[in-house]
């Protein structure tokens, strides 16, 4: 199970996720244990990047947890897929150590040719040099 740093400053909460913010240009979704993500909880996840990023006037990367996801349907990977924001979302890290959510995150990132650049990591350790990278090259105001 993935718990929050406790330096990451709570942002929100969503059905099935909780929300912080790691850095200024970096926002975590943490899915609660046992999570689902489905069409709607895709949609609800795309417009709170939105909306925040809209808010703090700039763009940013998302990291997500993986580990805690139970079940991401193909409704769930189409939003993503289709809908994700490259105006406003730089990256998408898929942080998981548990092999389903490598398998998770490696059948989104197989399958699907997001508009947004995703790829998975281990650790959010592995994932920040990346990141701090997509945000330096793709990030700034909005």
């Amino acid at each position: 199970m993935t718990a929050p740093d406790p330096g990451w400053k709570a942002l929100r909460a969503t059905d099935n996720a909780d929300w912080y913010q790691i850095a200024d240009d970096v926002i975590a979704i943490v899915p609660k244990p046992n999570a689902r993500d489905n069409e709607a909880s895709a949609r609800e996840s795309i417009a709170v990047q939105q909306r925040h990023w809209r808010a703090v006037g700039r763009r940013g990367a998302v990291v997500v947890f993986m580990d805690n996801l139970l079940d991401q349907d193909s409704g769930a990977r189409a939003v993503y897929m289709k809908e994700s924001d490259p105006s406003c979302t730089t990256c998408y890290a898929l942080v998981g150590e548990s092999l389903f959510a490598q398998a998770v995150a490696s059948v989104f990132t197989g399958l699907a040719r997001p508009q947004v650049e995703t790829r998975m990591f281990r650790t959010l350790a592995e994932a920040l040099p990346w990141i701090d990278e997509m945000n330096r090259t793709r990030g700034g105001p909005l």
